[in-house]
Order: structure tokens, then C-alpha cells, then sequence
């Protein structure tokens, strides 16, 4: 039963988060934006938010780190509305989306005494994004969920959140991107051991690709 109301709350965040990006979208999808350029302009947006950090506005940086990853959020909606999908504005968005994230947390190395924690939380997010499409070079790999944290979002949210407060006079921002770096490094584990199991059930299965076989048998 608690599985059940747990996959229900999911679909119904799913639903409004759905129904927010139809909205978000529609003004792109009526003057017809490509989804690539609006990709680009959420790289754009996250940039001016790295502006606004190196001069410690972080009100402003808020609002520009809050409108860049909005892009993200309607660019596939949009692509689908004009019929503008691609496997080359897939992998398009999904770079533009990791240099977005490496200009958000990167940002913070330009705050004298904030370099070690944003390395840190930079360093580690890195290793948990590569962590994933590292296995599909093994096995073949889908695009499912894999369980663990620090996911894009959470890290979103943590910027987000201490930028808004260090907009009030309340600087945890240290504190924030320790907490980044922490649940990526935990996220980074746990992903190496769904690795290690997604790897062990496709040698069960004969499943590993073309040319790691062929390096087992010789």
C-alpha cells in the first residue's frame, strides 16, 4: 500500500510538473524557437548567474540560476510541440545541460574562501554524472532512473536555496556546497554498486557489448 501511494504522488507531481512545462513552453512553441537555440539560452542565463556570483549579488544570481535550468525544463516540450526532435538535440541538450551545471558550481571558485567547497562539490558532481554513462561503454544501458542521490534537482534546490538566503543576509553558502559535495560523493558510491550489479547480470545474460566479449575470449 505504500508503495502504491508513493508511485501516485509521483504521477501526480509528474502531472502538474507536465503541466508547467506546456505553460512555460507555449510562448516559445508559438514564435516557433528551436529547441537547441532555447538550450543555448538557458547556457546564456546560467552565465549572467555566474556574473551576478562573482559580484556576490546573489539575489540576482538566484534569479538567473532559477531561469536557466527553466530552459531545460521546456526544451523537450517544445521540441515535441514543433516536431523538432533529434538524437543530435538530444545529446545537444543533455551537454549544454552539464556545462550549466559546471558553470553553476563552478561559479563559487571566484568567492575567496569558498574555492575548496565548490571544488569539492564540482569535483564530486562530476564523478556521479560520469559514473552513469560510464557502464553503457560495458553493457547495454537504458536511460532508467538508477537509486541515488544527488541528482541534478538536489543539487538545484541546495544552490537555489542558500542563494536566496545569502539574498536575506543569511550566508550559508559554505555550508551548501559541503552538502553538494557530500550527497554527490554518496550518490557516486551508490551508483558504482548498481553499476556493478547492472554489470554481473549482463555477463549472467551474455548481454556485455560486441567488443568486451571479444576481449574475453581471447
Amino acid at each position: 500500500e505504500a508503495l502504491k501511494f508513493s508511485d501516485e504522488m509521483i504521477s501526480k507531481v509528474r502531472g502538474k510538473i507536465g503541466l508547467l512545462q506546456k505553460v512555460l513552453a507555449w510562448p516559445f512553441i508559438k514564435l516557433k524557437i528551436s529547441p537547441n537555440v532555447i538550450s543555448v539560452i538557458g547556457l546564456i542565463l546560467a552565465l549572467i548567474g555566474v556574473y551576478f556570483v562573482s559580484q556576490q549579488n546573489w539575489l540576482l544570481a538566484f534569479v538567473f540560476f532559477l531561469l536557466a535550468p527553466t530552459m531545460d525544463l521546456i526544451d523537450g516540450t517544445v521540441a515535441r510541440a514543433l516536431k523538432k526532435g533529434s538524437n543530435w538535440g538530444n545529446y545537444f541538450e543533455t551537454m549544454i545541460d552539464k556545462i550549466v551545471d559546471f558553470a553553476m558550481l563552478g561559479s563559487f571558485v571566484l568567492i575567496p574562501g569558498l574555492q575548496v567547497a565548490a571544488v569539492l562539490a564540482l569535483g564530486f558532481s562530476m564523478l556521479s554524472s560520469y559514473a552513469k554513462p560510464r557502464v553503457a561503454l560495458i553493457i547495454i544501458a537504458d536511460n532508467h532512473d538508477w537509486p541515488a542521490i544527488g541528482e541534478h534537482a538536489d543539487k538545484l534546490i541546495i544552490i537555489l536555496i542558500v542563494l536566496l538566503l545569502a539574498s536575506f543576509g543569511l550566508n550559508l553558502i559554505e555550508y551548501g556546497l559541503y552538502l553538494i559535495a557530500l550527497i554527490a560523493a554518496i550518490g557516486t558510491i551508490q551508483r558504482m554498486g548498481y553499476a556493478k550489479k547492472l554489470i554481473a547480470r549482463a555477463e549472467k545474460k551474455g548481454t556485455l557489448l560486441p567488443y568486451i566479449k571479444k576481449k574475453k575470449e581471447r
